[in-house]
């Protein structure tokens, strides 16, 4: 599995969820985080011990937001604010705190491929979504089905990074049903979208096909135009792996069209979908390198066998004839010792002619050529010449005229 390429897909849901669930709080992106941490400063295991219930909550809320800023920029110091906001949610006993910071404590231990500890807090947040659950109140499931959406999202993912096929598919699909039950299309098309990468990076490019279409379906429904880039370059993906480039290269430009006039939204995409067109150009130069060389290759065989076609018809022709001739040489040379025997009672001086030689005479009789005869006789040119020798020479004659007055005078044949 191509890890470098499917993860950022994956993390891409995760952002998506977050904006779902009314576990976030208000994005802090702008503020400075030194200052933030100023407000807090003052707070220490004892004091807030001795603090009241709404005082914990605030410092709560702030090691959380802390948490999520320094993710990217600092992990153990988000790590460290985590565990500060798990252990004050704790004393209030803030399930919505709790599930809140053990995700991020599992995203943090996931990106150090601590994956059992990332595990541990990935189900603390589960139980803490449990707690949530039997204690809600609200006639409005909105927010608690959203924040089951994002867990099994989290846990889908975090699966799909372990080429665990089985629970990949089992989170996906609880993530699946609970975003088409809302509505919530966005969500619905990234999740297929990373569903048909996550198949195609195993090879299974049956099963992705169904998940890019269902990806593209939604993005339409949503109306976004960056969900349908995105799941244009999905089937995109899917054509280029499947060998059908040209099909491949329809849709990834089609995505590249949207990456290229709007950078911001997604600056990835146009980088992405370049890749990946590239090979499809590439697949496209080598098929046509294979195509030319295979006609190259059967234009060659094709010149060979005609030559051998050629040859055998030749030779063919060649031991038919050679047959032909030799069938006649034998009856001639069979008339001859016939000749050579004299029959019983009769005269020496008496002229015989074989049957095949009164054919022939009854033939130059009637002014037949040398070609006509052997056509009419099915023999050879040669054989017909030779007859016509051996007919002059038994009635002393030289030409054609004199011979056929030759039979005329003795009533031959």
């Amino acid at each position: 599995m191509k890890r470098c390429s499917v993860i950022p897909s994956f993390l891409l849901i995760l952002a998506l969820l977050l904006s779902r669930t009314a576990f976030a709080y208000e994005d802090h992106r702008g503020r400075n985080l030194d200052s933030l941490e100023l407000t807090i400063s003052h707070w220490t295991a004892e004091t807030l011990l001795k603090a009241s219930s709404d005082q914990r909550k605030a410092y709560c809320n702030t090691c959380r937001e802390l948490a999520w800023g320094y993710l990217v920029v600092d992990g153990p110091r988000s790590m460290y604010y985590a565990r500060r906001a798990i252990e004050t949610a704790r004393m209030n006993s803030d399930d919505d705190a709790i599930f809140d910071a053990s995700i991020l404590m599992g995203q943090c231990f996931w990106a150090k491929e601590q994956y059992d500890s990332a595990r541990v807090y990935y189900f603390q947040a589960a139980d803490a979504l449990s707690r949530i659950e039997e204690n809600w109140t609200d006639p409005d499931p909105h927010n608690l089905e959203a924040g089951k959406a994002r867990l099994w999202g989290t846990l889908g993912n975090f699966y799909a990074a372990q080429d665990s096929l089985e629970q990949f598919a089992h989170y996906y699909g609880k993530a699946a049903e609970i975003f088409e039950k809302w509505g919530w299309y966005e969500d619905c098309a990234t999740l297929y979208k990373n569903i048909g990468e996550f198949y195609t990076d195993k090879g299974d490019l049956k099963t992705a096909r169904p998940a890019y279409d269902k990806s593209l379906e939604f993005a339409r429904q949503s109306g976004d135009s960056l969900m349908i880039a995105g799941a244009l370059y999905g089937l995109g993906r899917w054509y280029n792996e499947s060998g059908q480039t040209i099909r491949a290269l329809e849709y990834l430009q089609e995505a590249d069209a949207y990456f290229l006039s709007h950078p911001e939204e997604a600056p990835t995409g146009h980088a992405d979908t370049v890749a990946i067109m590239n090979s499809a150009h590439e697949q496209l130069y080598n098929n046509a390198r294979i195509m030319a060389r295979n006609a190259r290759i059967i234009a060659i065989g094709a010149v060979v066998l005609l030559v051998l076609a050629i040859g055998i018809i030749v030779a063919l022709l060649r031991l038919k004839r050679t047959r032909k001739v030799l069938s006649e040489t034998t009856t001639v040379l069979d008339e001859t010792i016939e000749e050579m025997r004299p029959a019983d009672g009769a005269p020496v001086s008496e002229i015989h002619l074989t049957k095949r030689e009164k054919d022939v005479a009854a033939l130059l009789i009637k002014g037949r050529t040398t070609q006509e005869i052997a056509f009419s006789l099915g023999i050879g040119d040669e054989t017909v010449i030779w007859y016509r020798k051996r007919l002059f020479a038994k009635l002393d004659v030289h030409s054609v005229a004199a011979f056929t007055s030759e039979m005329m005078k003795r009533g031959l044949p």
